[in-house]
């Protein structure tokens, strides 16, 4: 029962990703996603309480296994920067498309991720505010906005750098010393 239970809600999501690439998702229908899932909308209505409890779940499962990527990898940063990466690219259809919708706020989420992980780490203030010669607000700013815009173009792109080579051209990046040192 497990099994099936997580094959139908896969094959939803794989329906919502398609229809996702052409349709807004204010446009899409409980019924083209089932159709196009090759469900019943009963079945749907087994798993989910609407489109909107549905896409909770999906942003509910992302944040989840991203916190296990991170509780597992929490003592060797550069291995959890990849793991993250490797996630967003072995699911891209999904993440490009949630990416491009700004009905997700795929890059505020991006953005606020990477704030908590420097609020999360106080030596990282005075490196990025070092790194970019300015007042520390402004520079926060720029450091976010430049990592957060990297990884959303890297994702809408095709992430076409494997997980490995982005780590390094984000690590490579200025403000960075803080992130490589555990």
């Amino acid at each position: 029962m497990q099994q099936r239970q997580t094959t139908t809600k896969s094959d939803i999501k794989e329906a919502f990703i398609q229809l996702l690439a052409t349709k807004s998702l204010e446009d899409i229908t409980i019924s083209q996603l089932t159709k196009k899932a090759g469900v019943n909308r009963s079945t749907f209505y087994l798993h989910y309480l609407d489109k909107q409890d549905f896409l909770e779940q999906l942003k509910e499962e992302t944040i989840t296994t991203v916190r296990m990527i991170l509780r597992k990898e929490t003592f060797y940063p550069k291995e959890a920067l990849e793991a993250i990466l490797s996630y967003f690219q072995e699911n891209s259809a999904f993440f490009a498309e949630i990416a491009k919708n700004p009905s997700f706020r795929f890059a505020d989420n991006i953005r606020y991720f990477i704030l908590g992980m420097i609020e999360s780490t106080p030596r990282s203030r005075p490196v990025i505010v070092a790194a970019y010669q300015m007042p520390e607000r402004y520079a926060i700013t720029m450091y976010v906005s430049g990592l957060t815009g990297l990884i959303v173009d890297w994702i809408i792109n095709g992430t076409q750098e494997n997980p490995q080579q982005l780590t390094k051209i984000i690590l490579d990046s200025p403000g960075m010393e803080w992130f490589k040192e555990k």
